[in-house]
């Protein structure tokens, strides 16, 4: 009698990572803080000879040359600092910012303390090393924390629980991970995913057979 066998997945419980050499590449940080208990945009706009259109959007960009850095300005006294790759790069920017409007006679508050410069999201990418069949990896990774549409979008999308994160995976090797908040976040959530990737990755070449009675 001809013996048959099927081949069953079974997922090890995710633990902490054994890799050395996952370090994974800062490509945009956002943070925020509060320089003033208002500002005016228009004016500012005027003397900093920004072009300003309040209609299109409530936030005035004021962009920094060195780090390249830009932060939105509001009249509430809130600024956001986009496309930092450091907290040192928005810090900076905050502070050429918090200078100018010293300068033009603002009055702003005392610049802010760092517990008071907010990091509100990381975006960061890492390189797996090795091309990914997405189809395949989609069917092996936890299908509640899949998604995935090739005619929608060309990365499978899967989400991180602790720390909460969503991770763009590519058939080239490269995810782009965002939603982490700390840079110890971002290192732990880039484990996990090249953890789970490896996981499946092995999985799909030495799937453990089951005799079928």
């Amino acid at each position: 009698m001809t013996e048959r066998y099927i081949y069953l997945v079974k997922r090890p419980l995710y633990m902490s990572s054994t890799a050395t050499n996952i370090k994974p590449t800062v490509v945009n940080l956002v943070a925020s803080t509060r320089l003033a208990p208002s500002i005016d945009v228009v004016q500012l706009a005027i003397d900093l000879n920004i072009e300003y259109e309040p209609e299109q959007f409530p936030g005035m960009v004021y962009r920094v040359a060195s780090p390249r850095v830009c932060v939105l300005v509001f009249r509430s006294g809130k600024v956001v600092a986009t496309g930092a790759k450091s907290y040192d790069d928005a810090r900076t920017a905050f502070q050429t910012l918090h200078d100018d409007l010293t300068k033009h006679g603002y009055n702003p508050s005392a610049f802010p303390a760092d517990e008071f410069i907010l990091l509100q999201n990381l975006v960061v990418t890492y390189d797996v090393g090795i091309p990914l069949q997405l189809p395949a990896l989609s069917f092996t990774l936890p299908m509640d924390k899949t998604e995935y549409e090739p005619e929608q979008f060309p990365g499978l999308i899967y989400r991180i629980d602790n720390p909460s994160a969503v991770c763009l995976i590519f058939s080239s090797g490269k995810c782009v991970i965002t939603g982490t908040k700390s840079l110890g976040d971002a290192q732990i959530a880039t484990e996990q995913v090249h953890d789970e990737i490896m996981a499946a990755m092995s999985l799909m070449t030495n799937p453990t057979p089951y005799q079928l009675e």
